[in-house]
This record gives structure tokens, sequence and C-alpha cells, in this order.
């Protein structure tokens, strides 16, 4: 089987949907954001999470970790099935675009601008959302920028509106 990797927005169903997947296909679950805060605690020695890492470094810290996150995983998964589930970002960084090619058959979940607004709002803001007071506005202009790295870095996009994730899960598994 190859090994399955999951990008798109925050709130777009990714770590709900890999879940479904690894129950489905019964193999390994990556979080990326969980691989970092682990890096990040062997190199630091101090327990933050991926959020409070971006906030207390920044971002240009946490994309570079980030990628080394990735050259590890990338070194250490070899001849193993997987599901990785990215963060939002992840895409944005050329070299990682190159790694997640390697790592295995690359899905877009494009999940609806409403549906996502809806989870955000719902999860609490991220530290990626510029204004604050209009997180409609901030939503569509992260949405403006990172849309065409997701479908230039995606094998495969996967549009979501309301389904659970076991019909997702389904759909993808039908384009292995």
């Amino acid at each position: 089987m190859r090994n399955i990797v999951l990008i798109g927005m925050k709130a777009s169903g990714k770590s709900t949907l890999a879940k479904e997947l690894v129950e489905q296909l019964n193999v390994e679950s990556i979080e990326l954001d969980d691989e970092i805060e682990k890096l990040f605690l062997t190199e630091n020695g101090e327990k933050l999470s991926f959020r409070e890492i971006f906030l207390k470094k920044g971002r240009d810290y946490f994309r570079k970790l980030e990628n080394k996150t990735l050259k590890k995983i990338s070194l250490q998964i070899k001849n193993k099935s997987f599901v990785l589930s990215c963060g939002g970002g992840t895409p944005l960084l050329p070299e990682n675009r190159t790694i997640l090619k390697k790592l295995g058959k690359i899905f877009f979940l494009d999940t609806d601008k409403n549906v996502l607004l809806a989870r955000i709002l719902k999860m609490g803001l991220s530290a990626f959302f510029k204004d604050k007071d209009n997180p409609e506005k901030s939503l569509n202009d992260i949405l403006k920028v990172r849309r065409h790295w997701y479908e230039k870095t995606a094998d495969i996009v996967v549009n979501i509106k309301n389904e659970n994730p076991s019909e997702i899960a389904n759909k993808i598994i039908d384009k292995l």
C-alpha cells in the first residue's frame, strides 16, 4: 500500500480522517504536530505545544523545526505503512513539498470555507490569524496564499462538505 499524506487548512479534518484511515487500513499514524513537539522537547528540554512553539519562537523558527521533523520522519519510517497528517502550513516550503512527495500519495482536504470557519471559531483562533476581529477575512487571506500550494503539492484533491470521516476515508482508499 502506498502511504497517505494529508494536507489542508487547520480544521479541515486531517487528524480526524487520519484516525479513520488508520483504523480501516491498520497502518501507523503520524501527526506532524506531535512529532514537532517531541523534537522540540528533545532539543530544548522544554515541553511546549506546537502552537506555543510557534508563538514563543516565531514563524521562521517553527517552519525550520517542521522541516527538520519531516526529514527525521522520512529517515525513520522506511518500510512502514502510515498515514501522515501535516500541519496547515507544511506545504509552504519547497523542501517540505519535495519530502512529502517522497513519503506518499498526497491528498489535499479541500474543506468548504464555511465549514472551516465554523470549526476554527469553535476550536479557537490560531496564531496565524492576523485579524482577530475579522476571522472570515483572515481565513480568506490565508486561503488565497495556501490553496495554490495545496493544489500544486497534492496528487489528489478531496472536496469536503459535511461528509462523515468514514465516507471521506472510503473516497481516499478508492484512489490509492
